[in-house]
């Protein structure tokens, strides 16, 4: 396989540190630009402070952060299966392995997505109201491999699922596109024996399943692939008295999430359920998609044991910019400065086409381009690695002030290591001081970069 420059299969350009005093903590710096993207770039001491002093609070701290990841989907294991066993891996290593991106989290669909390679759920026997002909076979195929070869860089890789539409013959129009889900109680039982079902299946196969959501996009129904409209209160019907009661009947753990929310309005599907008294306690969180995380902070205020992910970027048309990376960027900053615990990407890979089976072309992290064998990493990616790669589970957002930035997030790691990230979406250098750990540090920010800086333990 040749790898372009483009690819992050490189060492770093590491630019030795001025000699500091030994009780100094470690400070790197990664910064990236479309032309240079994660490199390292040198620090150097500040004469005097020239009056922009960016500085960390580790005292005042936030939510909890989970992890960072994208989603499995069809197409990106076939992507991956154009390339040689060495190709594959690599491209894996780059997504998963500490080393790389460090992806610790990824979403799945329950049945078919528009990146499935064809309409299917997990059982398509019409009126199978006991579930006894419900099946992962299918999952065999593509979704299982790719799950089991990621986890092979992850060992504890947690994954949730999500379904875009149910069985066909649980809805409407009969059909996986379009409809709504039907409002019956014998419908909405099997409904939530699917679920429990599904979890139990991919547990058996060793896979670490944390957590399930009831709908893809429920406001939404009227596109070219999988959907399924519900309103906000079937929601909470079906999440209330069919699907929390029977895994607490089965006793089967799992986190129940309302998710995944396209809508702006906190009235149309947040209040409906965690609102709802009888509901709320069995609900551990929110999924968020684009245009759905204009509610976050007005969830968190008024909900505030409720954990939140934004379970979806924009998904763009297939072109892959820096500036639609710089935009996903500073959504990750404005997300978890929200109070989101964990994010995730749409596409994680995809083939050089960047079109579904429906002929719905979007982004992707990774592009596998089957004639070349040639793997690319878009830029998109970088703006997921920025925090993937340094922000570790378990880290919590803390203060930060002073920055001269629009968009400023930091975090204290569990190994006691802190982390800030901005972006400089100015045409221009942008210099400032940083408070590293009892020195202050000069910094000159390169034009349209995203950046991370490390104070302390790696």
């Amino acid at each position: 396989m040749r790898i372009p420059r483009s690819l992050a299969f490189f060492a770093l350009f590491a630019t030795a540190l001025p000699a500091i005093a030994a009780s100094y903590p470690e400070v790197h710096w990664i910064s990236s630009t479309q032309v240079e993207p994660w490199r390292e770039l040198p620090l150097a001491e500040a004469g005097a402070i020239s009056g922009t002093l960016l500085q960390l609070d580790p005292k005042t701290t936030y939510q909890q952060i989970d992890g960072f990841g994208g989603c499995f989907n069809d197409l990106g294991w076939q992507a991956l299966l154009a390339l040689d066993e060495a190709g594959q891996q690599a491209a894996l290593k780059e997504l998963f392995d500490p080393s790389g991106a460090n992806f610790t989290l990824m979403r799945m669909p329950i049945g078919a997505n528009d990146f499935s390679l064809r309409w299917y759920s997990l059982d398509e026997r019409p009126g199978d109201y006991r579930m006894q002909h419900f099946s992962i076979d299918r999952d065999r195929d593509d979704l299982i491999p790719y799950i089991k070869a990621a986890m092979k860089y992850q060992p504890g890789l947690g994954i949730w699922g999500v379904p875009w539409s149910p069985p066909e013959w649980m809805k409407t129009n009969d059909h996986y596109k379009g409809g709504a889900m039907k409002q019956d109680p014998r419908t909405l039982a099997a409904y939530a024996l699917y679920f429990e079902k599904y979890v139990q299946a991919y547990r058996a196969e060793g896979i670490k399943l944390y957590a399930i959501m009831p709908q893809n996009e429920p406001l939404f129904n009227d596109n070219i692939y999988p959907q399924c409209r519900w309103t906000g209160e079937q929601l909470d019907l079906f999440l209330r008295d069919y699907l929390i009661p029977q895994l607490h009947k089965d006793d089967v753990k799992v986190q129940v999430w309302l998710g995944t929310i396209p809508s702006s309005k906190i009235s149309e599907f947040v209040d409906p359920v965690l609102g709802d008294p009888a509901t709320n306690p069995g609900i551990t969180g929110v999924g968020f998609q684009y245009g759905g995380q204009e509610t976050m902070l007005e969830t968190h205020q008024k909900y505030p044991g409720k954990k939140m992910a934004q379970t979806e970027t924009e998904c763009y048309n297939g072109d892959n910019t820096w500036a639609q990376a710089m935009t996903t960027f500073q959504r990750i900053i404005d997300d978890t400065n929200h109070f989101a615990n964990s994010y995730f990407y749409w596409n994680t890979i995809l083939n050089e086409s960047g079109r579904s089976s429906w002929n719905w072309r979007q982004n992707s992290l990774l592009t596998v381009d089957r004639k070349s064998d040639v793997v690319t990493c878009n830029p998109e990616f970088y703006a997921m690695k920025h925090f993937s790669a340094t922000v570790l589970p378990g880290a919590r957002r803390i203060g930060v002030s002073g920055s001269p930035f629009k968009g400023t997030v930091a975090f204290l790691n569990p190994n006691g290591s802190k982390v800030v990230v901005f972006e400089n979406d100015l045409n221009q250098r942008v210099s400032t001081e940083i408070d590293a750990g009892g020195r202050v540090l000069l910094i000159y920010v390169p034009a349209m970069s995203m950046n991370t800086i490390t104070i302390g333990a790696k």
